[in-house]
């Protein structure tokens, strides 16, 4: 997304690490990659892909991949979770809570920030689909395009 940088971007990865990410490369036209985060340093992502940690850089003004968090709509909360979302000792435990189950919650970045109360996929991070929902679509995709370059 326009106006955020790569380490505003690291701020909000942050607060979701363990959730699955759907990472796209922008050089190739390969299909998109399930991994899940495993941490962040000062310029990159770690994503954990099929037992092999990789460290994915984000720079501002250049972007080798889009990577976004695999996250659930807050519509589908269940009762059992908001009750115990409401039985935490501290009303400020409930948003890390919820973010730890992989629900889309607001962002504060900084005070004034153009982008604080939005929501994660407004910001063009998250992606509401499940990783079996990209997998139907990348093996349709290989069907559809017959790509060679797995074999």
């Amino acid at each position: 997304m326009d106006g955020i940088t790569a380490s505003e971007q690291l701020i909000i990865f942050s607060r979701y690490i363990g959730q699955q990410v759907a990472i796209s490369y922008t050089l190739n036209d390969e299909e998109e990659t399930i991994g899940t985060l495993a941490g962040i340093k000062e310029n990159a992502l770690l994503v954990n892909i099929d037992g092999i940690n990789r460290w994915i850089p984000l720079y501002d003004g250049i972007k080798l991949s889009q990577i976004k968090l695999l996250l659930k709509p807050l519509k589908k909360l269940t009762s059992s979770i908001i009750v115990a979302a409401n039985s935490l000792p501290v009303q400020a435990f409930i948003t890390p809570y919820y973010q730890s189950l992989g629900f889309d919650m607001p962002v504060f970045i900084a005070p004034g920030h153009p982008c604080n109360c939005k929501y994660v996929y407004e910001l063009e991070l998250a992606d509401y689909r499940s990783a079996e929902e990209i997998q139907e679509q990348n093996d349709t995709m290989f069907v559809v395009h017959g790509d060679r370059r797995r074999f």
